[in-house]
């Protein structure tokens, strides 16, 4: 092979490697549509989704009065998505349904924080939705466990690095981690707190219509999958140049 083919052959590579990066940094051009039931929300295809099962999996038992939240919901879908700190005019919230188990979770998730940190001006609220069996049930209880002791973002940290096996054993030594009364921990994880945060952040991705994990709400707009950084970017800045009506 000639030195300048092999040049050429070298560069070649060097763009196709490239490439993944640049297209990240180019905002796609977004095409809305509203969500039915929810006024002043709309929604944008994303990429790419990791499958689920019933999306009630495991809650039938737990959570009988589970199909009255829904109408609760729909009286102030802010209030749900968002909790009681809302929406104020100089952060935008941004509302992450995910799975622990869900790869496109994971790095949608750690470029968001990242943002944050780096002083975006946006806050983030988790709704755990485990579509993807037992063990992705069980790290969401965990999680929503340690939520309820202040210790959330340790625990989701913890849960993203560790799975977490079935058995008292793995709970307890969540809670050593943690730094938390193994035992108030797993009171949390069996009780009818977490069955209700759980219940009510499935019920509302069902209304949504989310079909898979990530769905990530990025102020009234609901991308379903993957989103590149230029598209968080791009909506973040459209929400707050557009005064919103979603929210009180």
């Amino acid at each position: 092979m000639r030195r300048r083919d092999a040049l050429w052959i070298m560069g070649a590579l060097g763009v196709a490697v490239a490439i993944p990066p640049v297209l990240r940094r180019i905002p796609t051009s977004f095409t809305f549509e509203p969500i039915a039931g929810f006024d002043g929300f709309r929604r944008v295809q994303g990429g790419a989704v990791s499958g689920g099962v019933d999306p009630f999996f495991g809650l039938g038992a737990r959570l009988p009065d589970q199909e009255a939240l829904p109408l609760e919901m729909s009286k102030d879908p802010c209030l749900s998505l968002f909790g009681p700190l809302g929406w104020d005019e100089n952060t935008v919230p941004v509302a992450i349904f995910s799975d622990f188990n869900c790869p496109y979770c994971k790095d949608l998730e750690r470029r968001l924080i990242a943002l944050r940190d780096g002083g975006a001006p946006i806050r983030l609220v988790w709704h755990e939705m485990p579509l993807l069996g037992q063990s992705s049930y069980r790290s969401a209880r965990a999680v929503l466990a340690a939520r309820f002791l202040g210790r959330e973002d340790a625990a989701r940290q913890y849960l993203q690095n560790t799975p977490l096996r079935p058995g008292p054993t793995a709970l307890a030594a969540m809670a050593d981690h943690l730094q938390v009364p193994d035992d108030m921990l797993l009171r949390e994880f069996d009780g009818a707190r977490v069955s209700a945060a759980l219940t009510e952040s499935l019920s509302l991705g069902q209304r949504l219509g989310i079909p898979g994990t990530p769905g990530t709400v990025i102020g009234r707009t609901l991308v379903i999958g993957a989103i590149k950084d230029a598209d968080i970017k791009a909506l973040i800045d459209l929400e707050r140049a557009t005064p919103q009506t979603a929210c009180g």
